[in-house]
């Protein structure tokens, strides 16, 4: 078993090393400058006798040619785990071919198209060929320009079909609430597995984070959910809160770069305090200002050593020294 790392410049850089490509299990040509002629020759090469695991092509300037070149070699290929051709340019064809390949192989388990221009069209057409592999765990499809029709298009699709997937990145694409009610309603399937939802920078403001958390409340799978840079705020935060109190499946909740003040950030960890949850990172300030809040919430008269030690080890990091002197203040001041 062999692995080769980037140096094919030429199309015929790597047929010169066999004449057969069934020695080649890990092919890692990333940022090689391939553009769509020199995947077609990858291609080529491939069709002979391919058993790759992996495949990565990311920044390579591939279009949909290409794309659809590598995917059809793939087809038949049930060796073949995981296949990476983020930021490149193949679009709504690509896309296709893309969903042509999940339809016949059944070995592929991780996918990354991000940042390939895919739109709305494309994440429909890829996303309704999703319900027919059984194998696909990891599926990234961040910065693609698609908005709320194309996360209803995916919601829709995994919905009504179920899926295998477990981890989904859809960040970076402009879903905004419309787009985080559709999912909010996939997330209530019984069909569905999904445990980890990447939907950092993606416009969903306080309405989508309330649909978000609706769904929390009755969702049993989920265990890390990333709402990073979404403009969420008080309001938003204060109803993640309320599902937190219902919710006991979620381990990671990210809502950092938002809006939401040390109330809001109060109200999530007092929620979670019974729980292991991560909040992350919550900044410095946040931090002394959940400590204090929590400290009040305790009681001016409650020894400090009544702290959740969980809770403690979450927010005492960056901020130890700090929170020690102001909880010690405030105990003393209060007698």
């Amino acid at each position: 078993m062999t692995s080769i790392v980037a140096g094919w410049k030429e199309p015929t850089g790597l047929k010169s090393s066999s004449s057969s490509p069934s020695f080649i299990r890990k092919l890692y040509l990333g940022q090689d400058g391939l553009g769509d002629e020199g995947v077609q020759a990858l291609a080529e090469f491939l069709s002979k006798d391919c058993k790759l695991n992996e495949l990565r092509l990311h920044d390579n300037g591939i279009g949909s040619r290409g794309a659809s070149s590598i995917c059809s070699v793939l087809h038949l290929n049930q060796s073949m785990r995981v296949l990476v051709l983020g930021h490149n340019r193949i679009g709504e064809l690509g896309a296709a071919a893309a969903g042509l390949l999940l339809r016949f192989n059944s070995s592929l388990t991780d996918l990354d198209l991000s940042g390939n221009e895919l739109r709305d069209e494309g994440v429909k057409l890829l996303a309704d060929c999703l319900p027919q592999n059984k194998t696909l765990r990891n599926l990234h499809l961040a910065r693609n320009q698609f908005g709320p029709k194309g996360a209803k298009a995916f919601a829709d699709a995994l919905t009504a079909g179920g899926s295998s997937l477990f981890r989904v990145n859809l960040g970076s694409n402009k879903l905004r609430a419309e787009g985080a009610k559709h999912l909010s309603s996939m997330l209530l399937s019984k069909n569905l597995e999904i445990s980890h939802l990447h939907l950092a920078a993606a416009d969903i403001g306080d309405e989508g984070a309330t649909s978000l958390a609706d769904a929390m409340k009755e969702n049993r799978t989920l265990c890390a959910l990333y709402l990073q840079s979404n403009g969420i705020m008080d309001a938003g935060a204060q109803q993640l809160a309320e599902a937190l109190r219902v919710n006991c499946t979620l381990s990671e909740l990210h809502v950092d770069g938002n809006s939401i003040s040390s109330k809001g950030v109060s109200a999530l960890a007092l929620a979670s305090a019974s729980m292991p949850l991560v909040l992350r990172p919550l900044p410095v300030d946040k931090r002394t200002a959940l400590a204090m809040g929590l400290h009040a919430r305790l009681g001016a008269d409650s020894p400090l050593s009544s702290l959740d030690r969980k809770l403690v080890r979450a927010i005492a990091d960056a901020a130890a020294v700090e929170l020690s002197r102001k909880l010690r203040l405030s105990a003393t001041t209060s007698k």
